[in-house]
């Protein structure tokens, strides 16, 4: 989402139309929520989507995270360069004051009041140690459009071996893309806080990691990952996976995403419940 919405919800995500050569950033915003505000924390969030999509302000893809931190939520989007960060900052704010006016404010401090943690990060795409990644701008909107899953694996590292880790990953990299069936595998970098490396792997269905499973196995006995093996006992601190669900309610995704799959992009509001009859006396 926007950095306004941490300001918010800390004290105080997935891609856009442009050329892929040029989507360099990925602005992102975590938050942990607490546990009994977690359908007022989503309430809430879907009111600032509708806001921004009413009122032209800031695009984003929202996560929830189904398999690690509970109450986890992730909200991603593509900036250009780093002055689209200030941009799409500028666009989120001024959909919130046309929309919402002095009630924007209340809504930024409820998020608050909901939200037990939460950081902003910047992070930067390594298109060179991705893995099947789209060739063109309308495969990636397609691509995103399509997954429904995501599983990330989160590699801190030491500070200083960053282009180790990178140089152990790419023959590794090779091995995975001899997988199949293929599956995109998009590798990132932070550009804020400390050093990691970010692999998210892209799914449809949990059907997909099953029939990725063999392949993935064979990966894992090649020399290229027994070599990453090694670096990682040198350059990492840390590694953790988890599985995050694609939340278009809670999104306010590019227009080529929405296009590729309106059904599930757009979805339709619940109805209303029907009114109990009247109890008979």
């Amino acid at each position: 989402m926007r950095r306004t919405i941490m300001a918010a919800t800390c004290g105080l995500f997935v891609m856009s139309a442009c050329a892929m050569a040029q989507a360099e950033y990925l602005d992102m915003t975590r938050v942990t929520v607490r546990g009994d505000k977690i359908k007022d924390y989503e309430d809430a969030v879907k009111k600032l989507a509708d806001v921004n999509r009413r009122y032209k302000g800031d695009r984003w893809i929202a996560l929830s995270t189904e398999y690690g931190d509970f109450g986890g939520y992730t909200f991603s989007s593509t900036r250009e360069n780093l002055a689209g960060v200030e941009e799409g900052m500028g666009a989120f704010q001024k959909a919130l004051k046309e929309g919402l006016g002095p009630l924007g404010d209340k809504l930024m401090r409820d998020l608050y009041g909901f939200s037990a943690a939460g950081h902003n990060e910047l992070r930067h795409r390594r298109w060179d140690l991705s893995v099947n990644k789209p060739s063109s701008t309308a495969e990636l909107m397609k691509m995103v459009a399509g997954t429904r899953w995501i599983r990330v694996l989160t590699v801190d590292l030491k500070p200083g071996r960053n282009m180790e880790y990178a140089e152990a990953w790419k023959p590794f990299g090779e091995e995975l893309a001899k997988v199949t069936p293929a599956v995109p595998i998009m590798v990132s970098e932070s550009a804020t806080g400390s050093p990691a490396m970010y692999m998210a792997v892209y799914f449809k269905s949990w059907a997909e990691m099953d029939a990725s499973n063999a392949g993935v196995q064979a990966a894992f006995r090649s020399a290229a990952y027994a070599r990453l093996t090694k670096v990682n006992q040198e350059a990492v601190v840390s590694s953790r996976w988890e599985v995050n669900r694609v939340r278009p309610d809670l999104s306010n995704p590019p227009d080529d995403v929405v296009q590729a799959d309106p059904t599930f992009w757009k979805p339709k509001p619940a109805a209303a419940a029907a009114p109990k009859p009247p109890e008979k006396k």
